[in-house]
């Protein structure tokens, strides 16, 4: 395939020429827009931003929930040539303050969503992050000083839409995780957007008669990437606002998708939660899994569920892009056992400890280079000389390993590893077998403090309604999986609700805070 330095933008405009009645987004109940609609609001709304006072170069920032007007936005801002910020809609003001303090927003979208009141939210912020001028509200009256996402929308003039900037002009800012004083944040430009659907769109054979839902929320580059992917395509877009089980389902019966994009949590939470026992989504050709590691079990299960349809992996990073996708023909213990074969334009070596590569099948870090790995972090000395080596490769902290057919296994994270007695253990190996148990929804191993070996495991879990899960319970079931005895939680703690980032990884900083706390308590 023959890369030019095309943008997201000119083939959205190629389709809305082309079959401008084409739905670009559909959903249950936030509304459609066709080709054509998402066109025209993207320009008005571009012509608007810039007369209120923004500047090419400038950042916006967003915080919604997967609506319509987010792909509106992203579309406005690459056409202004300002550089959307994504903010997750699970964070406050104290996630929300660094942040855009660090990306200098001028601007930002918003909306109340459900209890929260994203527009007051943002008004409070304004006293402490300077740059900060204008509040848009979508969905709003915007009596509170906010300006009004429609009317911006309304009273835009495409026709006074400057020139399109050039392609290599920075379009987004990502951040890695946390809120830390010095955020890990990503700028990419729009080429590079751009190339990496070419390269995704073409590795899974999207075409524009396609229906592509995406759970993954779309201030996470994993779900603004499958986005491009689907408009690179034109195809339409199934956006989930916000995930539950009941949700997902009702999209997947509903909506009559042909391709979703899923974090592991949403397939482990929705098949837990029954709801496809009664409905199996006949439509649905892929599933394709990323954002975490996926235990093959949820994804067989899963796949059981599909009368037409089979489950496959992926594997990207804020600071990589999508890199890997399963073969979609390929086989299943490929397709749920490993995140497929790299992009073309990347290169991949696994590397152990004492920094020498490793051979096929031999578990280390893995390390990448190629077209899409960041040249740095924004405003981070420190976490870019900590995140490449000294010939250049970045670390992606994953360990990993690549078989004789050039399939990359993530096999968990290189600072998860525990450490019982001087014999280090992955969790995500056992953690992957536990979430095939029928009792378990989702399962995290930590480190807990120990006297004598220095660290045990412990099992926190999420179960389904029924008698008390036990440690013995576990322990047999693993016993019964092979699973050696040194590699048995010690402790179990149930919880209700598993702490998530936003993106549905699980957050083991708090878990490993929570047994420190209860061990010394």
């Amino acid at each position: 395939m023959q890369h030019t330095a095309r943008t997201l933008v000119d083939w959205l405009d190629e389709w809305a020429e082309e079959a401008p009645d084409r739905l670009a987004i559909e959903t249950l109940a936030d509304g459609t827009r066709t080709y054509a609609e998402l066109r025209d609001q993207s320009k008005a709304l571009a012509v608007s931003l810039l007369e209120i006072g923004l500047k090419p170069g400038d950042h916006i920032a967003i915080q919604l929930p997967s609506y319509p007007e987010f792909v509106v936005t992203y579309f406005a801002a690459c056409r202004a040539g300002l550089v959307l910020t994504t903010m997750h809609v699970p964070y406050r003001s104290e996630e929300l303050r660094p942040l855009m303090e660090f990306a200098g927003a001028r601007a930002v979208v918003t909306a109340v969503i459900g209890q929260y009141d994203g527009p007051k939210t943002m008004h409070g912020l304004r006293d402490s992050v300077a740059s900060l001028e204008w509040v848009i509200e979508v969905g709003g009256k915007s009596s509170d000083g906010s300006l009004s996402f429609d009317a911006l929308v309304a009273q835009g003039d495409a026709a006074r839409l400057p020139a399109a900037p050039s392609p290599n002009t920075k379009c987004t800012l990502c951040f890695t995780s946390g809120t830390s004083a010095a955020p890990k944040g990503v700028r990419r430009t729009q080429a590079l957007m751009a190339e990496n659907a070419d390269k995704f769109v073409e590795m899974i054979a999207m075409t524009a008669s396609d229906r592509v839902m995406i759970a993954p929320p779309l201030t996470h580059v994993f779900g603004l990437l499958c986005a491009g992917n689907a408009i690179r395509a034109g195809a339409t877009i199934l956006p989930l606002p916000l995930f539950s089980p009941p949700a997902y389902a009702e999209f997947l019966v509903k909506l009559d998708p042909t391709i979703i994009y899923s974090a592991p949590a949403h397939l482990a939470a929705t098949l837990k939660s029954g709801v496809l026992d009664e409905h199996r989504p006949e439509t649905v050709r892929d599933v394709i899994v990323g954002g975490s590691i996926c235990p093959p079990e949820v994804a067989r299960q899963f796949e059981a569920k599909l009368p037409n349809g089979r489950v496959g992996c992926l594997f990207g990073m804020t600071e990589a892009l999508l890199t890997t996708q399963t073969d979609i023909h390929g086989d299943p213990e490929a397709r749920h056992g490993t995140v497929g074969r790299l992009a073309q334009g990347l290169r991949a070596r696994i590397v152990s400890d004492d920094g020498s590569e490793l051979h096929t099948g031999d578990v280390g870090e893995l390390q990448l280079t190629g077209y899409s790995i960041l040249a740095e972090y924004e405003d981070n000395p420190e976490a870019t000389a900590a995140s490449f080596t000294d010939d250049g490769w970045f670390r992606s902290g994953d360990l990993a390993y690549i078989d004789d057919k050039g399939n990359i296994a993530i096999t968990g994270r290189v600072k998860d590893l525990i450490n019982r007695g001087g014999i280090k253990i992955n969790p995500a190996d056992i953690e992957s077998i536990l979430d095939g148990h029928g009792r378990i929804v989702q399962s995290a191993l930590v480190p807990m403090p120990d006297d004598v070996l220095g660290e045990r495991i412990c099992l926190y879990a999420t179960t389904t309604p029924g008698p008390e899960l036990t440690l013995a319970d576990v322990c047999r079931y693993l016993e019964t999986e092979g699973i050696a005895k040194m590699r048995w939680p010690e402790r179990l703690e149930l919880i209700d609700e598993m702490p998530m980032t936003p993106t549905k990884k699980i957050t083991k900083a708090v878990l490993v805070s929570d047994i420190r706390t209860k061990m010394t308590t």
